[in-house]
């Protein structure tokens, strides 16, 4: 049975995965909170949320921000409540959202000034495919801005004990990103997770960006 929730938190479907999307809702909504002010939206700004769920955290910046809104999840369910969600902006051409997997979809035209996720990357069984393309998608000094609770505050829920979910060190994140290019790479942590910052820079320059705490 936790199994079974464990994957519908990674792709909800169907009536559980309705009733667990609701669950998210409540759960993330504070994460968005957190985020969404770390983004440093301009004028103008093309952004994309990758696995954008419910589609919360697309109305939160179409809404509230002069910014062109993007985003792709690879659940049918979660398109769906999302394109519903925000059927206005789509129809404004203020958001743009598309069904797909990040990882191998080519839906995802053009390059962004920011990308963000929240809660994706216990997801993916390796970080240095996502993180590769991620880093392909940005414009020259654009930001990438993920949330991701730490690995106690995981390991704490019966539903991630299946191998769904992938219980990432923040230093095995911060490596990786390193590794695929990004700089200036920094994060914080508050009781539930971090919030992790870092930018694409396609020219050398030193890495010497410590995280922060």
């Amino acid at each position: 049975m936790y199994r079974l929730i464990g994957k519908q938190f990674r792709k909800p479907s169907g009536i559980l995965g309705t009733i667990i999307s609701n669950i998210m809702i409540k759960g993330n909504s504070p994460d968005y909170d957190k985020v969404i002010p770390e983004l440093d939206i301009r004028p103008g700004d093309s952004i994309l949320e990758i696995g954008y769920g419910h589609g919360l955290g697309v109305h939160r910046l179409a809404s509230g921000y002069d910014c062109m809104v993007s985003g792709i999840d690879f659940s049918e369910l979660m398109y769906n409540m999302a394109t519903k969600r925000n059927r206005e902006h789509i129809d404004r051409k203020r958001v743009a959202l598309h069904y797909g997997d990040f990882l191998t979809s080519e839906k995802i035209p053009g390059l962004y000034d920011k990308i963000f996720l929240i809660h994706v990357i216990y997801f993916w069984d390796s970080l240095d495919e996502p993180f590769s393309l991620i880093r392909k998608k940005l414009k020259e000094g654009g930001l990438l801005c993920m949330f991701m609770a730490h690995a106690d505050f995981i390991r704490k829920m019966k539903f991630t004990k299946d191998g769904i979910f992938n219980k990432y060190s923040i230093d095995h994140v911060v490596d990786r990103l390193t590794s695929a290019g990004f700089r200036e790479v920094h994060y914080t942590l508050d009781k539930k997770g971090y919030i992790i910052k870092c930018r694409s820079f396609n020219f050398i320059q030193p890495s010497g960006a410590s995280p922060v705490h």
